[in-house]
């Protein structure tokens, strides 16, 4: 069953997914500093067909989701450790969205996969210009390597904290122009 607006819907809801296990671990934290640290929430975002239902026997229920775009997004949500990101969902998912709080966090190839997938990360919480800024930086890239990453380190000056974006001038730095990095 698909709907005009399920990309917003996916969007809205994974992000919303993270922030409550931030609030979680918050919380947590607040309540006792003696207890261990809980676990740390990421979300992966693909687009793309999928088969669900109970795939339980009759006494047992095992209601799942199966396919490729599945295998991606949970590929993805993997790879958010390796990105030092938590949210990232494919350029596939992000450009059937309304929303303007994406930003390109270049391409990769995830974990048993062989064709890089373009990353979006979904960023309510910067400022629009900054998500543009990086936008203009990654198109940059393709044509001018060095003034793309210059622009990138000064976004990162300003924003020392952002860590997925100092991953992803890391990433920049090590790779050419149409070269994807590789997760393993």
């Amino acid at each position: 069953i698909a709907r005009p607006d399920d990309a917003d819907r996916a969007a809205k809801a994974g992000y919303a997914i993270w922030q409550a296990g931030e609030d979680f671990r918050r919380e947590v934290a607040e309540m006792d500093p003696n207890l261990p640290p809980v676990g740390k929430t990421r979300v992966g975002l693909h687009f793309g067909e999928a088969v669900v239902g109970n795939f339980g026997g009759e006494n047992r229920i095992q209601y799942t989701a199966l396919g490729d775009s599945m295998n991606t997004a949970a590929r993805l949500e993997a790879a958010n450790k390796a990105l030092d990101s938590s949210v990232m969902a494919s350029r596939e998912l992000a450009e059937r969205t309304t929303l303007d709080w994406w930003r390109p966090m270049g391409k990769v190839v995830l974990r048993g996969r062989s064709q890089p997938v373009e990353l979006m990360e979904p960023t309510p919480h910067i400022d629009a210009d900054q998500r543009q800024a990086v936008s203009e930086a990654m198109e940059l890239f393709k044509t001018n390597r060095a003034d793309a990453i210059t622009l990138l380190e000064e976004l990162y000056a300003q924003n020392p904290n952002d860590k997925a974006l100092d991953n992803l001038l890391h990433r920049l730095r090590n790779q050419g122009v149409d070269d994807a990095y590789v997760l393993s």
